[in-house]
């Protein structure tokens, strides 16, 4: 029999596996043609519809930004982690790589942590007005910097598991569903994107240091928004668009700090990469947001993580299949045409490819385009339904490829 070393990967969370046990859920997973689990290991609040929950809740919130697993608390510095309150939560990991009839991928949610953004408010995002985020810590806070690569190597030293997928290594958009969110007044993604700069004390001295005039730039960008604040008009998506190239191309000194904040994250996924283990492989979600040219908001160059990294692990949400695929296509042309640096993550279900047929027309187009490895998102979130045509796609799509 020809060994699969394809990668075809399914999104899940601890408590769902535990809700149905780690045996019946690995023999669910390889009926359905997944060859890979991708269990999140660290990650921030949420309400969650689990639709074929068997005894947990139906609706579940999660502890906000602990670890999925036993932290060795010695190796932290001064942001200290938190586990999860449950011990079986925490023991998922081990049993699905104990079990060992999927290959483990540890789902690693980063500076996206209100938990720790609460606890240490001095490491986080400060927008031009000088308001802190509490659900972004920054990256450029040498503190920041050290607990990222700390949860690294803790993971893979403790674990090795087949690879670290890093979601949020960069600064979260400004716009990102911080729940009970108010506003009267309407937004676009101007505003958004220039709410979403940071300019603590540790982005504005790195600024300095590279010789931009980070004051002036936090002062220009504070008057523009005030402008807008003081009429907030209408603004078609176009518009806001025209907006921030027009803004890019004058500010020079905007530009340049978009190119230093970019260079941060690549250093600190470079510095993860160097301290990771040959057994695991290092993978890296570049942007929570669509499509993902918009990455660079958050210090995403996707050039340079491509080259830092193993893969780049991109969300390819859209809502249709030639969406999904014109993404991907501008997205390889980004890393330098290296489909095989691309491991692609689709949503079988709402909202976005919600029939067999359009998630088949999306796997199709991005295997044209030479991208071979797929994960799918997310296991308790989906009906049964969906998980099904995901498994009969991918009988149709890759079966032959195990004959």
């Amino acid at each position: 029999m020809q060994i699969d070393t394809a990668y075809r990967s399914i999104y899940v969370y601890a408590w769902d596996v535990l809700d149905m046990g780690v045996t019946a859920f690995v023999d669910a997973a390889l009926a359905m043609g997944v060859t890979d689990v991708s269990l999140a290991c660290s990650y921030h609040a949420g309400k969650f519809l689990r639709p074929h929950a068997r005894k947990g809740p139906r609706v579940i919130f999660p502890e906000d930004g602990v670890l999925y697993f036993e932290p060795r608390q010695e190796r932290y510095g001064e942001i200290k982690p938190q586990a999860h309150s449950d011990a079986a939560i925490r023991h998922v990991l081990a049993d699905l790589l104990a079990d060992g009839r999927l290959r483990v991928h540890a789902w690693t949610v980063l500076l996206h942590n209100t938990r720790l953004g609460t606890a240490y408010p001095h490491l986080t995002t400060q927008n031009v007005f000088g308001d802190r985020y509490v659900y972004s810590l920054c990256p450029m806070q040498p503190a920041v910097l050290e607990y990222a690569r700390a949860v690294c190597r803790d993971l893979a030293q403790q674990y090795e598991p087949s690879s670290l997928i890093l979601e949020s290594p960069g600064w979260q958009p400004y716009a990102h569903g911080y729940h009970h969110e108010f506003a009267q007044m309407p937004s676009n993604a101007w505003l958004d994107v220039m709410l979403g700069m940071c300019f603590c004390d540790a982005c504005q001295r790195a600024a300095t240091e590279q010789g931009i005039q980070i004051k002036a730039v936090q002062q220009r960008i504070a008057g523009n928004i005030n402008d807008y604040l003081s009429n907030p008009v209408p603004v078609t998506a176009h518009q806001a668009q025209d907006w921030i190239q027009a803004d890019l191309l004058r500010d020079q000194e905007l530009r340049a700090f978009i190119t230093l904040r970019q260079h941060r994250v690549t250093t600190l996924v470079s510095h993860i990469a160097a301290d990771l283990r040959k057994t695991t492989q290092l993978a890296v979600i570049p942007t929570v947001q669509r499509p993902t040219a918009y990455c660079w908001q958050e210090g995403s160059d996707l050039a340079a993580l491509a080259d830092a990294a193993d893969y780049l692990e991109v969300p390819f949400y859209e809502p249709s299949a030639a969406r999904a695929i014109n993404d991907a296509r501008h997205t390889l042309h980004a890393v330098g045409d290296r489909p095989e640096k691309i491991r692609a993550i689709l949503r079988p279900g709402y909202p976005d490819l919600n029939t067999g047929a359009e998630l088949d027309a999306a796997i199709t187009g991005l295997r044209e385009l030479g991208i071979s490895d797929f994960a799918f998102y997310n296991y308790g979130l989906l009906p049964q339904k969906q998980l099904a045509h995901l498994a009969a796609t991918l009988n149709s799509q890759f079966g032959k490829d195990t004959a």
